[in-house]
């Protein structure tokens, strides 16, 4: 008998003589792998009735049925009894479900996973610690430096996270069709390049090519390439792989092509068990046993707002670095070219894989998703790729279970739909208070501490304690709303009882985390105590979702009502109280315009105020002062921009802070962003409304003189497929047929970033888009007018508007004269421009100049904007005959 610690990387189990064995894949503290085989433990599932008996009596898979008490989740009730079915087989569990469902009895927890089943059962998390009893064994079905067969799994307490080793890839493929997007029908992989946390073999890194050349591990052929793809994962053996969109392109492109070479994909920590893709929509979701994937274009988009996503970009901005330069459309040139093109291909493949490795590593993608996985107890893998609700209900589950409680079904489409319905005439939102829409100074902003999460203590909100019916219940607590809850000395409600726990887990973290020297532990307690937050913020949503399997609409209306009425009470108390107005309030935070300028003034009469009024809230409800806008401009609900002052250890600490205000749009060019910016810089900083407009007519003044730097204007897109498949006329698409022209065979290609910037002409926009080199060497004017009302003016008039300052004193002098000043000078009113039916030839996108030959089913571009008749004379908003 040996004793092992590890931590926790995957479950799962096979069947052995048709009896299951879990499988648990972990790391010990020295990095070793373990594989413990687990086989005392079988699915089960409850029925409500005793009768059920005679008929499960007749199904070969019933192992057992025992007669027990358990309490059902929704409304409070006692314990009654219901029969615990356990079987031999967890495939055959849905069969055996859908008859006993059939048959008319209710069923409960009889969808559950059954490695979930396991895990919950005995207390094993992802990512946490367990200790495995047990005799050591061996197999060839698994790799593993530790095989046991397991006596006992127990978890234990450890903060330690064991350094995981990463494989990064990157694969190149060459289109047999010229002029394509490479297909893995079709096309073959040329190219892998796999980069090491940890040096393997005396290398970073290393490129599998299907030809020879300086620097790459040669294969004779694609399946070779595949086989050596596998081995080489499997004798690095890593704990994480990962790449820049393998979801939903390496990996389902490689898998794809195995399968037509005839190579199993067998780089899991199991020998028998070949990886997995399955599509759900339009994504891709891959597993591979006893690792986990983490697709860092995935992460990133979850964590980074940024103008682009694509790997250049997102390195540029993350890391401050960038690609090899080689075109998407020229991988195929560069893999058949000479010896010097082929080694730059081998180097661009190889850097793709090292910088998708760095922002990984660097940028601690994984370190939130470990502390989730922690924290709600599902694995890493299913932690990436899973939703909240995945989170959600599997924590519930444990919880629920060890106070006696059992779980209903997953709802059906019907039952879904008929929430759905039900929720869009009945369920309340958060409280919006209409801000008083000019410039303000020395706002303080009240905030409510964890406003649903301590809505659901103090009125012990839970569907255990919900009142069904007219049951009179002595103490009933009674929100707002037509909910009633039993009071906690009747019966304390498990989900208040969960978010206690984390709230004060909370908390003990974040002391320690003041007192932490150790870089490594600091950065596991500052995760764990985000995914704290998270996991206690997610229950209000999770209660009013329509597919929860603990679903109901007026717990999740009681929460939102009592945070309506809080803010209402907060909002009025200020004003009629204390005499100060409310300029702002949005679901959990007041804004409350102060009679001070002095900082430490206002944050002593903001805490006055916020201890006055939470002597007057209902349970642990606390309103808190937050933080001070020295100026606030609130554009519309949702929709601000202030200069914020936060009080620290260090003093006040200043930024700017925009919500809903947009300062980056990915069609945008780069000089908007930059006026957008300057512009709240001015205004919030300076008050200087007059300074903020002279800055924004001198830039219309530098772009109509041409003085504006051409780098700030450029606008990329990626050509995404042919230019031919496109429906509308693209500004992109447009500038590649143009390149074409001039230089056959070095025009962009399919998959390429196309940078363009929009001259003079009497085109159509789309067909005056053109490559800034090109603009340079031939000297082409801008099209200003362009810049000036598409670009600049949208955003920018909103926020000029609530200071009364109109589009035309925003352009004023040194504009040049465009269509709606002619429009102006004419004598008479002009209404829409027409168009003759003769001339009439397909519609146009009124905000990005995309053509259409017939209306899409939207109704709309797929920009989002509008629609006008066209002609050869450009656009109008009415068709006359």
């Amino acid at each position: 008998m040996v004793s092992v610690d590890c931590q926790v990387l995957d479950v799962d189990y096979v069947l052995l003589q048709e009896k299951p064995v879990v499988r648990i894949f972990g790391k010990t503290r020295d990095s070793q792998t373990v594989c413990a085989f687990y086989d005392q433990f079988s699915p089960f599932f409850y029925v409500d009735r005793e009768d059920a008996i005679e008929m499960l009596k007749e199904e070969p898979q019933v192992q057992s049925v025992q007669k027990i008490k358990r309490k059902l989740v929704m409304g409070y009730q006692q314990e009654r009894a219901v029969w615990k079915v356990t079987l031999q087989n967890p495939a055959k569990t849905p069969e055996v479900r859908q008859r006993v469902l059939d048959a008319g009895f209710k069923v409960y927890e009889a969808d559950i996973l059954f490695k979930y089943r396991y895990m919950s059962d005995h207390g094993v998390k992802g990512m946490d610690w367990v200790r495995i009893e047990g005799g050591t064994t061996n197999t060839n079905t698994v790799r593993s430096k530790i095989m046991l067969s397991a006596k006992s799994v127990e978890p234990i307490v450890c903060y330690d996270d064991v350094p995981l080793r990463v494989l990064s890839f990157d694969i190149e493929c060459v289109a047999t069709k010229e002029g394509t997007v490479p297909e893995a029908k079709y096309d073959p992989v040329v190219m892998i390049s796999l980069v090491f946390s940890e040096p393997f073999q005396g290398s970073d890194s290393l490129v599998l090519a299907t030809r020879p050349g300086a620097g790459v591990h040669p294969c004779a052929d694609e399946k070779e390439l595949l086989e050596e793809f596998n081995r080489f994962i499997n004798e690095y053996d890593p704990d994480i792989i990962t790449g820049f969109n393998i979801n939903n392109f390496d990996l389902p492109y490689v898998f794809e092509r195995m399968a037509k070479c005839g190579v199993r994909a067998v780089f899991g920590r199991c020998t028998t068990k070949q990886a997995l893709s399955k599509k759900i929509g339009i994504t891709y979701r891959n597993s591979v046993t006893g690792r986990v994937i983490a697709d860092v274009f995935q992460l990133v988009k979850k964590d980074f707002m940024l103008k682009r996503y694509s790997l250049n970009a997102v390195s540029e901005d993350l890391l401050g670095e960038q690609k090899e330069d080689v075109k998407h459309s020229e991988i195929g040139k560069y893999y058949r070219g000479d010896a010097a093109q082929f080694e730059k291909l081998a180097s661009y493949c190889r850097k793709d894989s090292l910088l998708a490795l760095d922002l990984l590593l660097k940028k601690k993608l994984l370190d939130k998703y470990i502390a989730l996985s922690k924290v709600s107890g599902i694995l890493l893998q299913d932690s990436l790729s899973g939703g909240e609700t995945t989170r959600i209900e599997n924590f519930l589950l444990r919880e629920f279970n060890r106070k006696g409680f059992i779980f209903p079904l997953k709802p059906q489409d019907k039952t879904i739909g008929n929430r759905e319905s039900r929720q869009r005439k009945e369920l309340g939102g958060g409280f919006v208070i209409e801000p008083v829409r000019e410039l303000h100074s020395n706002v303080a902003v009240l905030d409510f501490k964890s406003m649903y999460p301590s809505i659901i203590l103090s009125y012990n909100i839970c569907p255990t304690t919900l009142i069904i019916g007219d049951e009179k219940i002595e103490g009933a607590l009674k929100p707002p709303g037509t909910a009633n809850f039993v009071p906690p000395e009747v019966r304390k409600g498990i989900i208040p009882g969960i978010l206690k726990t984390l709230l004060d887990d909370r908390g003990k973290v974040k002391k320690k985390l003041r007192k932490i020297q150790d870089d490594n532990l600091y950065r596991v307690l500052y995760a764990k105590q985000w995914a704290l937050k998270i996991m206690a913020n997610a229950f209000y949503g999770y209660l009013g979702y329509a597919r929860a399997v603990i679903y109901n609409l007026d717990i999740a209306n009681a929460i939102t009502a009592s945070g309506r009425e809080s803010i209402k009470f907060t909002a009025k108390t200020v004003q009629e109280k204390y005499g100060l107005p409310v300029v702002y309030g949005d679901t959990d935070s007041v804004f409350v315009k102060m009679k001070d300028e002095d900082f430490d003034k206002i944050e002593q009469k903001a805490t006055e105020i916020c201890t006055d009024i939470n002597t007057q809230l209902p349970g642990v409800m606390e309103l808190e002062f937050e933080k001070i806008f020295k100026r606030f401009l609130p554009l519309a609900k949702k929709r601000y921009a202030a200069w914020k002052f936060e009080h620290t250890e260090d003093g006040w600490k200043e930024s700017i802070e925009t919500k809903g205000i947009e300062t980056v749009r990915r069609d945008w060019c780069p000089l908007v962003g930059e006026v957008v910016a300057e512009v709240l810089e001015i205004l919030l900083k300076e008050q200087d409304i007059k300074k903020a407009v002279t800055y924004v007519k001198g830039i219309v003044i530098d772009l109509n003189e041409g003085r504006i730097p051409i780098n700030k204007l450029i606008v990329t897109k990626t050509m995404t497929k042919a230019g031919k498949s496109y429906k509308g006329i693209q500004p992109h698409v447009e500038l590649v047929k143009k390149m074409e022209a001039r230089s056959p065979g070095e025009a962009p290609g399919v998959g390429d970033r196309i940078p363009y910037v929009i001259v003079r002409g009497s085109q159509l926009v789309s067909h005056r888009a053109e490559d800034p080199v090109y603009i340079q060497e031939h000297g082409l004017p801008v099209d200003a007018t362009y810049y000036i009302e598409n670009q600049m003016l949208p955003p920018l008039e909103r926020i000029f508007d609530v200071l009364g300052v109109d589009r035309m004193e925003l352009l004023g002098n040194g504009r040049q004269m465009g269509l709606l000043d002619i429009l102006k000078k004419n004598k008479k009113p002009q209404g829409p421009r027409e168009i003759p039916a003769a001339e009439f030839n397909g519609f146009m996108c009124k905000k990005c100049s995309a053509f259409f030959e017939q209306v899409p089913l939207s109704g709309a571009c797929t920009c989002g904007g509008a629609l006008l008749f066209s002609s050869p004379k450009g656009p109008g908003e009415v068709l006359v005959r």
